[in-house]
């Protein structure tokens, strides 16, 4: 799919500027769609909540390492950081791993985690570094009025109280966001290929090296603190996985909005997901000693 969507645009089939119009489909149609579709089996699990925990405590970790990083910079340049170090890719890396390698009820565990950190990566991540674009300050109610405004965000957040209160939607509701949300993939990848770009100047390939060193050095970081941790085999092992996940694919969505380089953020999202390849399958090996 990426291939397709890198194919199309040297054909001159598609333009860098095209990609403006998916994110907005993507972010106001199929990836809200999708959330939907995927709280259709979430069960909400208290004994579970360290999992959640720990996925807001990386993310805002890692949100404030970016924010460090990108300080004194312009506000496009400041957003790449903040947004492209934190959060992880969980539903289409880290879910199929789970299912393949560790035991069933591991899938309620990704479940928890994502729920900490999908906050993050719909609209928390985004409303802190359009707020740092504005000044030095962060400001609440800044950051709670864009959180306001983004759709998935505010879907997420929907779900999540009635999912807590066990309240199902309509059945037909679910059938038609499985249509929808189903294009959600397909389309974040086809956006993928029409901003990878291989021609990258030198002090781009700095910032790209930068950022992904970052992202992962923290990840890893991290991961060794969770695995060495009294918290029981299963939470750990899912945590771990977790944090070797790539940049999910909403960052490039968000990245547009902040007015980042499209060629940075497109080679950024495209070369996590090789790395998150490379690390997870050795940790994998760990996981299982």
């Amino acid at each position: 799919m990426i291939l397709a969507g890198y194919g199309m645009k040297r054909l001159g089939l598609f333009h860098v500027e095209d990609a403006k119009l998916l994110s907005r489909i993507i972010v106001h149609l199929t990836l809200p769609a999708a959330l939907v579709t995927g709280f259709r089996t979430f069960r909400f699990d208290v004994s579970y909540l360290a999992l959640i925990a720990i996925a807001l405590a990386s993310n805002l970790l890692m949100l404030a390492v970016g924010l460090w990083r990108g300080r004194g910079k312009a506000a496009p340049v400041r957003a790449l950081y903040g947004l492209n170090i934190c959060s992880y890719n969980i539903g289409c890396f880290v879910l199929p791993f789970v299912q393949s390698f560790l035991p069933a009820e591991a899938l309620i565990g990704v479940s928890m985690f994502d729920a900490g950190n999908c906050p993050v990566n719909s609209g928390i991540s985004y409303a802190v570094v359009s707020a740092a674009g504005n000044g030095d300050r962060v400001r609440l109610r800044f950051v709670l009025d864009k959180l306001c405004h983004s759709v998935p965000f505010m879907t997420y957040l929907v779900l999540m109280v009635l999912s807590t209160l066990h309240i199902s939607l309509p059945e037909p509701v679910y059938q038609i966001a499985s249509t929808v949300g189903g294009a959600n993939t397909f389309l974040v990848m086809l956006m993928i290929g029409i901003l990878f770009e291989v021609r990258v100047e030198r002090e781009d390939r700095r910032q790209i090296a930068e950022i992904l060193a970052l992202r992962y050095t923290g990840s890893l970081v991290m991961a060794a603190l969770v695995w060495l941790s009294p918290l029981p085999l299963l939470i750990r092992q899912v945590s771990v996985l977790a944090m070797m996940a790539p940049i999910p694919s909403v960052t490039m969505v968000y990245c547009e909005k902040c007015g980042c380089k499209p060629s940075l953020y497109g080679v950024l999202n495209s070369l996590s997901l090789a790395i998150s390849l490379v690390l997870t399958f050795p940790m994998l090996l760990i996981l299982h000693l």
